[in-house]
């Protein structure tokens, strides 16, 4: 199919022009990431980092830019997300929708600029929510629900920040990376700075779920704590930016730091350098300058750096991790981690109604809503057997623990008793077989006595012979 492909947050493009690039045979990019450029380092985006056939996106969710996406629609995977924290944008509660998002301009260059509610069955250019359910992936995110928060948290479920996990993967990506950067991030912040987050895959993939989405090897993080270039223009720094609390460690200086894993539930997470995680990718620059990227400084501020994560991986170890089909926590209260980012739900929170996104556009397929009801029933249930189980072991262990307070006492009763009685019965038939020996012995003495005067008195006599 010919085909063009536009990026989120283009203006509209002539219907003639339209009509002259049709014939083209590949995908060109015809917007940069200008309009979202604060959430880049220097508002420089990495370098060498290459996708076939490119989408540049800028976010866009309740008329606000919240990430910056580099997106393959032939490997229907985002190549990297970045994002910042704090940037918390928005009013209403962060929620989780159901269906996930999608970037509706990939489809249709007219359709809105805002994610939308994705409910179409198939697409040749991306991602849908149908390619993640009855498999044994699960949609990991790049830029990780629980970073932030409000509408900034909502608009991290799109697909186009999804990549396929299994499940053991994405829990440990999670623990070993996902929560130790939050706290990292948080480090940061309390130092008066912002952390930058470039989160990526690899794009030289093989293996596809259900033929059509590309599965990544391996998943990598970098970060870059600095103070925002410019401060006066930045609208991360005009939302709801909060104050960190006492138990949050301090570090009052730039740093950088990077983390990559194989995508294997049995490998650990590896901590290495910004500038090592660059060579690994190649030819590649991530950050157009943080400290600890470069060979120079990367030594001191790196081995800085390490100490304060082996503290966080120690702290993060002592979270409790939600399973995939928790009710949803708000951001407000929610702890450090996030079961959403460890394994996300199929079912959750409704997704609230937006008056301009009645219109569906193509995403709509009248086949889809009619089989929804009976896909979402199949969901529920299969989703419900962890619950139930759960709620089974639950009630099982209660009914055990009543039922040994309860015979505890006559229990107690019976085992005291039978040990009074046991001690009695030893004690008498001590004493009636030591009758026997006691009587023995008595006559044995007596005979010895009377064995001991016979021999004195027969002395005595001999005495008293000698003396006559």
């Amino acid at each position: 199919m010919n085909l063009i492909v536009w990026s989120m947050g283009t203006g509209a493009v002539p219907l003639p022009l339209l009509l002259l690039l049709a014939g083209t045979l590949y995908a060109e990019v015809v917007q940069d990431f200008d309009k979202c450029g604060w959430f880049f380092q220097g508002k420089t985006p990495p370098s060498g980092l290459e996708a076939p056939e490119p989408v540049t996106i800028c976010q866009r969710y309740k008329n606000q830019y919240h990430f910056a996406t580099l997106y393959s629609s032939q490997l229907r995977i985002p190549v990297y997300s970045a994002y910042r924290y704090p940037c918390s944008l928005g009013q209403n509660q962060a929620h989780r929708p159901s269906p996930w998002f999608y970037e509706p301009q990939i489809e249709d260059l007219a359709d809105t600029k805002e994610m939308k509610s994705c409910k179409m069955h198939s697409s040749e250019l991306q991602a849908v929510d149908s390619d993640y359910q009855g498999g044994s992936y699960e949609r990991g995110h790049l830029y990780p629900f629980i970073l932030n928060r409000q509408e900034s948290s909502t608009s991290t479920c799109t697909l186009t920040n999804a990549v396929p996990e299994t499940h053991g993967a994405n829990v440990r990506w999670f623990k070993e990376v996902e929560s130790v950067t939050r706290m990292l991030a948080q480090t940061c912040h309390k130092s008066g700075r912002s952390m930058y987050f470039v989160t990526g895959v690899d794009s030289s993939l093989k293996k596809k779920m259900k033929n059509r989405v590309s599965v990544p090897g391996f998943v990598w993080t970098a970060l870059c704590c600095t103070f925002p270039q410019d401060k006066n223009n930045d609208p991360c720094l005009n939302g709801d930016m909060g104050s960190e609390g006492e138990d949050i460690a301090e570090y009052d200086k730039d740093f950088s730091s990077a983390f990559m894993k194989q995508m294997d539930p049995e490998t650990k997470a590896e901590h290495l350098t910004v500038s090592q995680l660059e060579n690994r990718l190649g030819k590649v620059r991530i950050f157009d300058s943080c400290a600890g990227t470069s060979q120079e400084g990367e030594a001191e501020t790196f081995k800085e750096v390490d100490e304060l994560v082996q503290k966080l991986v120690i702290s993060a170890d002592g979270q409790d991790i939600m399973e995939e089909n928790s009710p949803l926590i708000p951001a407000e209260q929610s702890p450090a981690v996030d079961g959403d980012d460890l394994a996300t739900e199929q079912d959750d929170t409704p997704l609230e109604p937006a008056g301009e996104e009645v219109d569906e556009g193509v995403c709509l397929s009248t086949i889809a809503n009619a089989l929804a009801p009976i896909g979402r029933v199949i969901s529920l249930v299969m989703n419900g057997v962890p619950a139930f189980a759960r709620l089974i072991t639950t009630v099982v262990n209660i009914v055990r623990i009543l039922a040994v307070t309860i015979l505890r006492v006559p229990a107690g009763i019976i085992h005291d008793c039978a040990s009074c009685l046991a001690i009695m019965v030893k004690y008498l038939i001590v004493t009636v077989a030591t009758v026997p020996q006691d009587i023995l012995g008595i006559m044995a003495s007596i005979i010895s006595d009377t064995a001991g005067a016979i021999s004195w008195s027969a002395s005595l006599v001999k005495y008293f012979v000698r003396i006559l």
